[in-house]
């Protein structure tokens, strides 16, 4: 049984591209995520930051994916890793539960486009991650947690010092999407035209740069853009 798309490039890499390579370890159903968050971003000059380096594989799967125009950076705890950066890009080593350290990460690398975070998947690593990476991405731009399960597991996992895990954050953006929507008495003023309505009713930068997010099993993704103000007509 395949859990992703017999055409997906990515899962082709994977069942089939081993040999002589680096090994990965990932869960079969992702390929269809990656595919469906990053596909947009192929044969163009982006900025990728994978969080998690293990012995390598990933990065190379990545720049073979996204094209040789593609910087893709590593991030990891391990010092080992380092020796794994490749050409024109690096590995980060720190702890990426560290904001300075990760502020400094993107002063050297610049904005990212894309973020992956399959780092150490505690509830403090995921959520200092998301808190001081996705605001700084471009637009667009596409953010994905994955292992996101091990917010279910507690014991070391559950190291919030408020309590959250990814999930309380995540629902909390999904509420961020409705801050035009959301508020009853701003109805009419969604209904007339944009071109007549005059500036943009304040909304939080989280809400007119986040377009979705996206459930799956083990994963949360964000896909970052311009939003304009939500119109309602009757035709």
């Amino acid at each position: 049984m395949h859990h992703s798309a017999p055409d997906n490039p990515l899962y082709l890499r994977f069942l089939q591209g081993r040999q002589d390579q680096p090994p990965i370890h990932k869960w079969h159903h992702y390929f269809e995520v990656y595919h469906q968050a990053f596909a947009p971003f192929r044969g163009r000059p982006v900025t990728m930051l994978e969080i998690g380096v293990q012995r390598g594989g990933s990065l190379r799967m990545w720049q073979d994916y996204l094209g040789p125009q593609a910087r893709i950076f590593g991030m990891d705890i391990d010092p080992a890793t380092e020796a794994h950066g490749l050409p024109g890009a690096k590995v980060f080593v720190g702890d990426q539960a560290d904001p300075d350290f990760l502020r400094a990460a993107l002063a050297e690398m610049g904005p990212p486009d894309i973020v992956l975070d399959d780092g150490g998947h505690t509830a403090r690593q995921q959520i200092t991650t998301f808190d001081v990476l996705y605001p700084a991405m471009r637009l667009p731009g596409a953010y994905l947690i994955e292992d996101t399960h091990t917010a279910f597991w507690g014991g070391p996992f559950a190291d919030d010092p408020q309590g959250r895990s990814i999930y309380d954050v995540a629902f909390g953006v999904c509420q961020r999407l409705h801050e035009w929507t959301g508020r009853a008495g701003s109805m009419d003023r969604l209904g007339i035209p944009p071109g007549e309505r005059g500036a943009a009713d304040a909304v939080s930068d989280l809400c007119r740069t986040t377009e979705s997010v996206s459930f799956f099993d083990s994963m949360i993704l964000f896909r970052r853009g311009e939003r304009a103000e939500p119109w309602h007509e009757v035709r």
